[in-house]
């Protein structure tokens, strides 16, 4: 196997994204406008449905994307993501804006697959954040992307750096539909029991103020308290894993990495233990919550959240439904103060009114649905040693230290599918 070193724009093109216009922009619509927000930091696609942004206006066809598409970001929008890749997944209509370029290989000098995750290479990265430009916002352009030096192998050696690469994404795929699974369900039997109330025995139950006997409606003080635990100045530990509130989105988290206390930021002061629910007091609309089902011992979390501990004997499953369900989420909007940065105080939270049922159907509640959750823990947690050690042999593959050319290796059901497509 022979490498050679080459412009990335002998590999391939970069065509720039549509400029569409911000009035013809919706909350709901079948045509999401993509951003670099839609990127993981270190590559990879990141569906953000609380935040889409449709498009009602006509635009020229060829923006519209297909799935396999592979496009970079090249503007930032966050942390590190200039110069981050993605593939368009299935099932989704996305429009390619101008802060994304989308890339076309040149079929006979490369593979698309092994060009997302050279893209993803921290040495490529490097290269391309170094060639933007900007005082506020950093940018590159598609002279600048095609500019940058990289080393390649021949497309067929290109295949199997990529199939040894795509094997853990697509476990990694396949744990995250097991994930969508488990959640739909656990979502679907708490609107069974306690919003459409066909709960079991529903039809002997008798009701007074709209409610079953034995339910109330209470303040969340009742049953949960509000960032019980913060530590004080020189009270933490060596080393943290800090959350910070653009690390949660709906019902997901980007696990931390440990850092020194010393180096975190002012703000990491909330204590975090298995069980508790982060819910961003910010912009409560954007629904940034979480269930941390097993935390670590070091995991703390911004003040910018209220961390929400049930009460010795109250199920996390059932509180974590109850308080992420679009009724509590408008409590917190109609209440949150401020207009450019809107805010919900602690006190709001413990003031917030939930549906509490009898301490059996609870029960019956929690047996059912906390299976579902460690499993979904259990997923989560396979899915970042998997992300760990295909990041740990990306750099290695794409540089050439590990040697491919004598393996004989299958190609995925993912890259099967691109070759027949």
């Amino acid at each position: 196997m022979t490498w050679t070193q080459s412009r990335l724009g002998d590999l391939l093109t970069v065509e720039h994204g549509f400029a569409f216009k911000g009035e013809y922009f919706s909350d709901a619509g079948e045509l999401v406008v993509l951003t670099p927000g839609n990127f993981h930091e270190r590559g990879g696609f990141r569906p953000r449905p609380e935040k889409d942004r449709f498009y009602l206006a006509a635009f020229p066809e060829r923006y519209l994307l297909k799935q396999g598409d592979l496009i970079v970001a090249m503007t930032e929008q966050g942390e590190g993501l200039l110069g981050s890749s993605a593939l368009i997944p299935e099932g989704g209509r996305y429009l390619h804006n101008q802060r994304l370029g989308l890339i076309r290989e040149k079929p006979s000098k490369a593979d698309r697959r092994f060009l997302y995750y050279l893209f993803n290479a921290p040495t490529v990265r490097e290269q391309i954040r170094n060639s933007s430009s900007g005082a506020k916002v950093r940018h590159t352009s598609p002279e600048r992307i095609c500019s940058v030096l990289v080393r390649a192998p021949d497309p067929g050696s290109q295949r199997k750096i990529a199939a040894i690469l795509s094997a853990y994404d697509d476990l990694i795929a396949n744990n995250q539909r097991r994930i969508a699974l488990l959640e739909g369900m656990a979502e679907e039997i708490y609107r069974e029991w306690f919003v459409r109330m066909r709960f079991p025995g529903h039809a002997r139950a008798r009701f007074k103020s709209g409610l079953p006997d034995g339910w109330t409606q209470c303040r969340l003080s009742a049953v949960a308290e509000v960032n019980a635990r913060s530590m004080k100045n020189g009270s933490g530990p060596e080393l943290i894993r800090y959350v910070d509130i653009s690390a949660v989105g709906t019902n997901e988290m980007n696990w931390p990495d440990e850092i020194p206390f010393s180096q975190a930021p002012g703000r990491a002061r909330r204590i975090v233990r298995s069980g508790d629910i982060l819910w961003s007091s910010v912009r409560p609309g954007n629904k940034a919550y979480c269930i941390v089902v097993s935390a670590a011992a070091n995991l703390v979390a911004s003040t910018g959240f209220a961390v929400i501990s049930p009460k010795p004997g109250q199920p996390y499953s059932y509180l974590h439904q109850a308080t992420t369900t679009q009724n509590f989420v408008d409590q917190m909007v109609a209440i949150a103060k401020g207009s450019a940065y809107p805010a919900t105080s602690f006190d709001d939270f413990r003031r917030a009114l939930i549906i509490w049922p009898d301490a059996s159907l609870l029960s019956e509640f929690d047996a059912l649905c906390k299976p579902m959750y460690e499993q979904v823990d259990g997923l989560r947690a396979a899915n970042r040693q998997l992300a760990t050690l295909r990041d740990a042999l990306l750099p290695r593959l794409i540089s050439g230290k590990l040697k491919v050319d004598h393996l004989a290796i299958r190609l995925p059901p993912s890259m099967q599918e691109s070759v027949t497509t």
